[in-house]
């Protein structure tokens, strides 16, 4: 089992005390008192709960199932008995694991099934029935797990085994008495004989034999004459051979012909071991056993003088056990232990129908028990006096079965399930009958049968099948009992009912024949009065509107967070929930209109205004439903409102919702269509009005105990969607309406606050941590705040899909709120990833329509405000790299520096939402240009405050990409905790890591002496923290800058573009940040971090210089800037150093030679490994952008560029492409060539070699030169090297004068003479291969032929 890490669910609703009272029970008990604190709760008290708040008890029991096993080698058949107490807890453990998935959600986290694998081989008979049922009950959800699909191989054998026939028939009908039914029915029903309690003595007389039949292989042959001639009590049972055989005590082989043995009696044995048929024919008595111990020890002396008497292989002796036992509680008498056995072999057929597939079930199960499901519903009929224990079984089991459809008719008709007479109708009506007494039936019993009846009713034709029966009549009244031990039995024949009216149609006639409608109000009319009582005595009711959360507990014990304390009982609770659901339902209904008009002239508006008057002990149940029923009863007949509004409903209401509302998402969800049901006539709109009921249901919204209840489903959405469509169906509410949504904002924001009651509630994953407790309760962090903010978008996102909605809303200011949350200090580390910033993005989307100049100009100043300023020496505000790696060992910092770090950490973390959003925007409504989001750039910010917002960015992108490429190092050499391996590798190779790893200084700040030893994992989560905000700001912020360089394209008729003026400023801006770039790799350090910073900062460069789309192209007015300035001078600069570094890296170990033996020495550890594949990867990276400078087609392909040729700001032309693409290639030649005759070209990988040649092949083709003029001015006086001639022969020429060495000299000659003279300067000569001379040129020069071919 994979222990549970899910601590909680950021969704998950608070317990009820009285759960939380429990589980803390649970988990501070003893082992051996598991049994004491458990045993009361044979029924399940609470209402219907969670999983997640089970969690650290589901943990604890697997680990007391973990020791049980490994105590008494469970992993094989077991050997002793349990103790008494071990026992006990077992049972207990394994029952109220069942009550959990039968009565919470979420059951999918249940993951302890390989232990209850192992308790299969278990010889309790409890203890296997309490884990069969419990794995019956996991079975139905195992389509929801993964990890399940193993363990059936394993169990379907065992349970094959436990669901196998007893084969009694033959020894017990014939001796059965003549007269009965039984003897004369062709198919005697092997289950009636046996669950009918009359049939002991003649079970005792003639069922004690051990029948068992297997077939020895050859392979159980050899293996047990390899074994010899063990002792009978040294055989060792053990799952490896189950494991091998793929069966775990089903082994069933067809007999071979060639050689078949037949062995009986218990007085015979082969002297010699053979292979074939082995059957085992023992009565109980002739074992010689000691009937003074128990049943237990009996069953191992026998299965031991078995075994050793027959050379029973170890696969058949899970199979042989169980034989034996069930021949033992025959010859016994002892009812009990048959009717266990009896119980195990029903639920695992059960386990088994829900395991296998239809087809899978027939041919292994129901082929030799064809008649099963029709057997065990004859334990049903009243004549055979079966105990309520073994129906149960039968209830649960037909559960299962009716999954496979081929059981289901078969089932109907032994069921008689269409009959009013039919047993079933028989048992129902059994259970209803005295309306005043106590059950009729145990709770395990009426459980089971609700179960199978949900199913039914499910299933095919079932739920017609029980309304022909007459159902209806007897769960209507059913509702009249009023037993306290009914309640929850009632409840759930009004779920039933609810089903059946709603599938189908027949239902509801039968529902009001039987005066159903009159029933129902009755009973909730008699169920609220009565919780209205008891909540009456409670004097300490009104407490429970009170918080639910203490603030200042979580740093004491964060379990306790989040409870909550029933006034009523749970079986109290779920019939009210259940009743109102059913009167929901029915009123929901159009069509059962006619038949509910009269509801109003009943006690039904008392009773809801009663409901309304006691939050305290309705709110959290049926509250909403109430407010639901009021408002639908009103817009299904609204000449009915006086009525109500006599009874004085919306009057309580109103009056209750303004004090307190309650701790419900359907009571928040209601109250708009409420309101708009009472404001139908003039005294509920002065009502409204007069009250401050939006203002008080919108306080929920800043209210930290509503924080999970508003994260439940789409509660957030439907309520913004239905309280706009009550202002747009009642506008004089609207200003008012506006007003309070715009103070919830202020509330919202004052909770963002670092004072703020969050901050002592629950810090979430916010701050960087100190201490190792910290690190322990890290799971149990919420980020509130964030969730605070998802739901307070999400909800005016519902709100503001109408214009004149996003209007007012952006009048009053409410976006510019919306961008100061984003400010807020308790936004968590991965901001950019939350559901919190999505749900900013659908916001913001929807506003953007309605005034983007306005929801720009605030993200726009949030940038300027919070952006990071570029690292100076005297700017002591931000961080070195080395210093802001220091930050992970918080707790060595001072409270000042903490603080200061916590704010500075998160500016960084509000400023890369807010460009986040701003880029998203862009690249979603504007397709990537920003002058399609805004027509007037001006009408958002001034021309220089918007130059110079670009120019801060990209100076802090500079500065967080060395940040960000750092940490990331660091995080991913970081040694596991407690891996010891791994530190003495890395301290062993620390003295040759001088270039492989970071320096001193930034390696690793917490030690001295630069070595990666292990740290504490809290340290460990502040670098992932640490890195999760730097990378996460160079990430968005490269994207804004991409998103800006892209809004710089020319003007055309699909894209207004971005003025001239601007356009220009913001592409001087994004060169100098090219620019700077190149200065950043120039610095960079020569470790692998610097080389990944060169790698990242290429990306950076393509991103502001390259158009990425449908097509790819250069960004030719930032790349003609780009050129003037020189950068492709720095790029080749950049490009020689570090190919000059790459080789300076030692070649790697040559591999050993041919003929070396296995006895050679192993290669050395190459310490430059990592390194050199760094290297490699960034020079991939700028041979691969400056292929695509020197190819040409990017450039032609721009469609900017007939633009740029026809005309520019001082009326002269710019240049033509050709001209262009001439001299690059000029430029780039130097480098080239150097690269050329490096030694790193030979050692270096083959892709690297390729992209080299990618940039040459242009060069060599003459690409595009020879659209060139030579003759036009412009650009060109920037480019001294620019020849006057456009051919390859010119550019040999001139290229001569600057190359010492002759290669690309002597390959320009090869290609001159390969185009032939005839197409440069007119005359003829013999066509030549181009290739074939490449290769000639390249062996003259000294590289062999193969070397010169590649």
């Amino acid at each position: 089992m994979t222990k549970i890490k899910k601590l909680h669910h950021k969704r998950l609703n608070f317990p009820p005390q009285d759960a939380q009272t429990l589980r803390e029970q649970i988990e501070a008990a003893p082992t051996d008192g598991l049994h004491d604190v458990l045993k009361p709760y044979q029924e399940w008290p609470f209402v219907r709960g969670d999983m997640y708040h089970w969690i650290p008890t589901l943990n604890r029991f697997d680990e007391t199932m973990a020791d049980a096993i490994e105590k008494y080698k469970l992993s094989g058949l077991q050997e002793s008995d349990f103790d008494h107490s071990t026992q006990q807890t077992l049972v207990s453990m394994l029952h109220f694991s069942r009550l959990l998935l039968e009565n919470c959600i979420n059951r999918n986290l249940y993951s302890s099934v390989d232990r209850l694998d192992s308790l299969l081989n278990t010889s309790d008979p409890e203890v296997l029935e309490c884990t069969l049922r419990l794995l019956l009950r996991a079975s139905q959800r195992w389509s929801y797990q993964r990890d399940l699909r193993a363990n059936q191989a394993l169990m379907s054998a065992r349970l094959m085994t436990l669901a196998d026939p007893w084969h009694t028939k033959k020894d017990i009908v014939p001796h059965a008495d003549k007269d009965t039914a039984e003897s004369a029915a062709s198919h005697a029903n092997e289950f009636r004989l046996l669950a009918d309690d009359k049939n002991t003595n003649l079970l005792k007389a003639h069922g004690g034999v051990v029948r068992y039949q297997f077939f020895r292989t050859a392979e159980d042959v050899q293996q047990m004459e390899a074994e010899g001639a063990a002792p009978v009590d040294s055989i060792a049972v053990s799952l490896d051979t189950r494991k091998k055989t793929g069966d775990g005590g089903s082994h069933r082989r067809t007999p071979s012909k060639k050689s078949h043995s037949h062995q009986s009696d218990a007085g015979r044995q082969s002297s010699t071991l053979s292979e074939g048929l082995v059957s085992i024919h023992t009565p109980v008595c002739d074992l010689g056993l000691d009937h003074t111990a128990g049943v237990s020890a009996q069953m191992r002396q026998a299965f031991d003088k078995l075994v050793a008497q027959h050379n029973v292989p170890r696969a058949h002796h899970f199979e042989l056990r169980h034989r034996i036992y069930v021949a033992l509680a025959f010859a016994a008498g002892d009812s009990e232990l048959r009717y266990a056995l009896l119980r195990a072999r029903i639920y695992a057929a059960a386990i088994l129908s829900q395991l296998m597939n239809e087809r899978e079930f027939k041919n292994a199960f129901l082929s030799r028990e064809p008649n099963f499901t029709a057997d065990i519903i004859g334990v049903l009929q009243p004549e055979v006096h079966a105990p309520l224990s073994v129906q149960t079984a039968v209830f649960l089991a037909l559960e299962s079965l009716l999954k496979q459809r081929s059981e289901v008719s078969g089932a109907y008709v032994a069921l008689n399930a269409s009959a009013n007479h039919g047993v079933l109708m028989f048992i129902l009506r059994k259970a209803f009958t005295d309306v005043d007494g106590p059950p009729a039936f145990p709770y395990e019993l009426m459980s089971a049968l609700y179960f199978f009846l949900t199913a039914m009713a499910n299933n095919m034709n079932g739920g017609q099948l029980l309304v022909s029966a007459g159902v209806v009549p007897v769960f209507v009244s059913a509702l009249k009992h009023t037993h306290s031990q009914q309640l929850r039995s009632i409840g759930r024949a009004a779920k039933l009912l609810d089903y059946l009216i709603s599938s189908t149609s027949s239902t509801f006639p039968a529902f009001c024949s039987a005066n159903g409608i009159t029933t129902l109000v009755d009973r909730i009319h008699s169920e609220v009065m009565s919780a209205v009582a008891v909540s009456d005595a409670n004097p300490e009711a009104a407490a429970d509107l009170t918080s639910p959360v203490t603030l200042p507990r979580f740093p004491d014990y964060p379990k306790q967070l989040y409870r909550r304390r029933e006034i009523l009982a749970a079986e109290q609770i779920y019939l009210l929930k259940e009743l109102f659901k059913l009167l929901t339902h029915l009123v929901q209904q159009p069509s059962y209109n006619d038949r509910l008009r009269n509801l109003v002239e009943t006690t039904l508006p008392q009773t809801l205004r009663t409901v309304l008057n006691y939050p305290a002990a309705f709110g959290s149940n049926v509250y909403g439903m109430a407010i639901s029923i009021s408002a639908m009863l009103v817009h299904n007949e609204p000449t009915s409102l006086p009525i109500i509004q006599e009874a004085r409903l919306p009057e309580t209401m109103l009056e209750n919702l303004e004090k307190h509302v309650p701790y419900n998402s359907d009571v928040i969800m209601n109250i708009p269509g409420a309101l708009g049901a009472f404001c139908l006539n003039d005294v509920g709109m002065e009502q409204v009005r007069k009250s401050n009921i939006i203002g008080s249901v919108l306080r929920v919204f800043s209210d930290p105990d509503f924080v999970r209840i508003l994260q439940e489903g789409d509660v957030t959405g439907s309520f913004g969607a239905s309280l706009d469509e009550f202002i747009r169906h009642f506008p004089t509410v609207k200003d008012q309406a506006m007003d309070q949504i715009i103070q919830m904002l202020k509330d919202v924001l004052a909770m963002g606050e670092a004072d703020s009651p969050l901050v002592r509630l629950n810090p979430g994953n916010t701050f960087l941590l100190r201490t190792a407790e910290e690190e322990e309760l890290k799971s149990y962090y919420d980020d509130f705040y964030g969730m605070m903010l998802e739901s307070v978008t999400t909800f005016l996102e519902g709100l503001l899909e109408q214009r004149a909605h996003s209007e007012l809303f952006m009048e009053r200011g409410g976006w510019d709120l919306i961008t100061r949350a984003i400010k807020s200090p308790l936004l968590p580390f991965g901001f950019v990833k939350s559901r919190t910033f999505e749900s900013l993005h659908g916001l913001s989307s929807t506003l953007l329509d309605t005034s983007a100049e306005g929801v720009f100009r605030s993200l726009f100043k949030v940038i300027s405000e919070y952006v990071v300023e570029p690292v100076s020496s005297d700017n002591q505000q931000t961080w070195t790299v080395s210093k802001y790696l220091e930050l992970a060992n918080a707790a060595a910092l001072s409270e000042e520096e903490y603080k200061a770090a916590h704010i500075e950490i998160h500016r960084c973390i509000s400023c890369t939402g807010a460009i986040a959003l701003a880029t998203y925007l862009i690249n979603g409504s504007g397709g990537g240009s920003l002058a399609r989001c805004i027509k007037v750039i001006d009408d958002v910010l001034p021309r220089d405050e918007f130059k110079q917002l670009v120019g801060m960015v990209c100076d802090a992108y500079c500065n967080g990409i060395q940040k960000a490429v750092a940490i990331e190092h660091v995080i991913s050499t970081l040694p596991d905790a407690g891996d010891a391996k791994q530190t003495e590798k890395t301290q062993s190779a620390k003295g040759k890591e001088t270039e492989g790893s970071l320096s001193t200084q930034q390696a690793q700040p917490m030690d001295v002496d630069g070595s990666a030893s292990v740290i504490e994992p809290y340290k460990r989560t502040n670098f992932v923290n640490l890195g999760e905000v730097a990378i996460a700001f160079t990430l968005e912020a490269g994207d804004f800058i991409e998103c800006m360089s892209n809004s710089l394209r020319l003007s055309t008729a699909e894209d207004p573009g971005v003025p001239k003026v601007i356009a220009e400023e913001i592409s001087d801006t994004i060169v100098h940040f090219v620019l700077n770039m190149l200065t950043v790799c120039r610095n960079a350090e020569r470790t692998i971090v610097g080389a990944q910073l060169i790698d990242q900062a290429m990306v950076a460069i393509m991103k502001a210089m390259v158009y990425v789309r449908h097509r790819v192209y250069v960004k030719l007015r930032i790349f003609v800037r780009f050129i003037e300035e020189g950068g492709l001078q720095q790029f080749c600069e950049l490009l020689e150093s570090t190919w000059d570094w790459a080789a300076t890296v030692p070649p790697p170990p040559l591999s050993a030679p041919e003929g070396t033996t296995g006895d050679s020495k192993p290669l050395p550890i190459d310490p430059d490994a990592k390194l050199r594949k760094a290297l490699e990867t960034t020079l991939d990276s700028m041979l691969s952008i400056l292929s695509f400078f020197l190819d040409g087609e990017p450039i032609m392909e721009c469609p900017e560029y007939p633009i740029l040729v026809v005309d520019h700001d001082d009326n002269r032309r710019w240049f033509r492409a050709g001209d262009l693409i001439v001299g690059l290639r000029l430029m780039a030649l130097p480098t080239l060539q150097k690269i050329w005759e490096s030694p790193l070209l030979v050692y270096s990988n083959s892709g690297l070699m390729q992209t080299f040649i990618a940039c040459l092949g242009p060069i060599i083709s003459a690409q595009h030169e020879a659209r060139t003029t030579g003759a036009l001015p412009g650009i060109r006086r920037h480019l001294p090297n620019l020849l006057e001639g456009h051919t390859p022969h010119s550019i040999r020429r001139r290229t001569e004068q600057r190359l010492t060495s002759p290669l690309l000299s002597n390959a320009f000659e090869a290609f001159d003479r390969a185009i032939g003279p005839s197409q440069t300067s007119g005359q003829s000569t013999t066509e030549v291969e181009p290739i074939s001379l490449y290769v000639t040129e390249l062996v003259n020069m000294g590289f062999s032929n193969e070397e010169a071919n590649t």
